[in-house]
């Protein structure tokens, strides 16, 4: 007997306002742009192109995720299916540096290259913790009894801590695998390494190295152990590695309009 595939797919919302002026976004709830809504139409197109048919939907509790998995529901006619939104897969907390241009935090570090990647994508890399009260958390998050353990910032070490036991217990053992069902999870670029770092084994070091696109839908095909049966891939490799390029190098110059 063959072995049961099951299809998970994965993308990082399309690219917000914040994307577009360079900005650490974090929990703060930013809308996507215009360009990042024509990139979830695409991805609606690549998703129905491939003939994947997601059965129910995973967001965070932002916009940007929120809006970017509608988009792609509408183009699949598939507005209808339950959508699950969780703040589990929230992007990495910024901490202090939420709101902040990246060029000027980069400025702010003495232009030391180094210093500045290492909070951006070191799996141990924490930047300064809010202190005090949090105006990113708002009422979206009133059904968590105990505030205690949402992040006043983060690494990605603490991101996988908070992210890895649900995606395995809610996702991929119950809904994927139990439920026999496609699963889409719209979310951010933090969570998409999280995931990719480990479902795939990437170590500490090497997640460094990993950037994800805004908009390029990527497929992880999973056997009824939750393990991977091939290497996950991107349903357009060139769109996907022109937009790692572009993640690669945000904050190390500032350019006209203060874009990057």
């Amino acid at each position: 007997m063959s072995e049961k595939v099951h299809k998970l797919i994965i993308l990082r919302h399309g690219e917000s306002q914040w994307n577009h002026e360079n900005k650490f976004c974090g929990w703060i709830d930013i809308p996507l742009s215009t360009k990042g809504k024509g990139e979830a139409a695409n991805a609606g197109k690549l998703i129905h192109a491939n003939n994947l048919d997601p059965d129910i939907i995973y967001t965070s509790k932002l916009t940007r995720s929120i809006d970017t998995g509608l988009i792609i529901l509408q183009y699949l006619n598939k507005l209808w299916i339950d959508h699950i939104k969780t703040w589990r897969l929230n992007e990495r907390h910024y901490g202090q540096f939420q709101g902040c241009d990246k060029y000027e935090v980069f400025k702010s570090m003495n232009f030391d290259k180094e210093k500045f990647q290492y909070i951006r994508r070191d799996y141990h890399g924490t930047p300064p913790l809010i202190e005090g009260n949090d105006p990113s958390i708002d009422e979206r998050y009133n059904d968590i009894p105990n505030k205690d353990i949402l992040p006043k910032g983060e690494s990605l070490e603490m991101v996988m801590k908070r992210l890895i036991p649900f995606f395995l217990s809610e996702i991929v053992h119950h809904q994927l695998i139990q439920l026999d069902k496609t699963v889409l999870i719209v979310t951010h670029g933090s969570i998409v390494r999280s995931l990719i770092k480990y479902l795939n084994k990437v170590s500490d070091d090497d997640i460094s190295k990993i950037n994800v696109p805004t908009g390029v839908p990527l497929v992880f095909e999973i056997n009824d152990l939750g393990e991977l049966v091939r290497d996950y891939y991107y349903l357009d490799p060139e769109l996907a590695k022109k937009g790692m390029e572009k993640v690669k190098n945000e904050g190390l110059k500032k350019e006209s309009g203060g874009k990057l």
